[in-house]
């Protein structure tokens, strides 16, 4: 669970999202059956994401993710690991939880990340 200090340990500034104007794609592969949960981002920056989905993934987990935000060209396609998960006592119903991105499919999805919370950090500054 995170907590004040993750706030000093965190090397890039995260940008809230507004939910419903932003979609994510989780897949988990490597199971019998590939498993594929369609959620909501909360908040991004260049290091990772905080989404919710239906079911919590665990901790340690890697997954790919698509995620679309508002003005961007196209998804953004990059694999992450799930750092944590809200206790479902504190969140119920879907549930939230933080990802660190691990690497990008390509040079221009990391590009579109970086460009989309660029233009967010200056709409917001202005």
């Amino acid at each position: 669970m995170p907590g004040k200090d993750d706030q000093i340990r965190r090397k890039h500034e995260r940008i809230r999202v507004q939910p419903m104007y932003t979609s994510v794609i989780a897949r988990c592969l490597g199971q019998d059956d590939d498993l594929e949960m369609l959620g909501h981002i909360y908040d991004v920056s260049e290091g990772g994401v905080r989404i919710e989905l239906d079911e919590a993934l665990e901790p340690g987990r890697t997954v790919t993710l698509q995620l679309e935000f508002p003005g961007t060209a196209a998804a953004i396609q990059a694999s992450a690991s799930v750092v944590w998960v809200h206790d479902d006592q504190d969140d119920p119903g879907p549930r939230r939880m933080a990802l660190r991105f691990t690497e990008f499919t390509s040079a221009p999805d990391r590009h579109r990340l970086v460009d989309y919370i660029e233009r967010e950090r200056g709409r917001r500054a202005a």
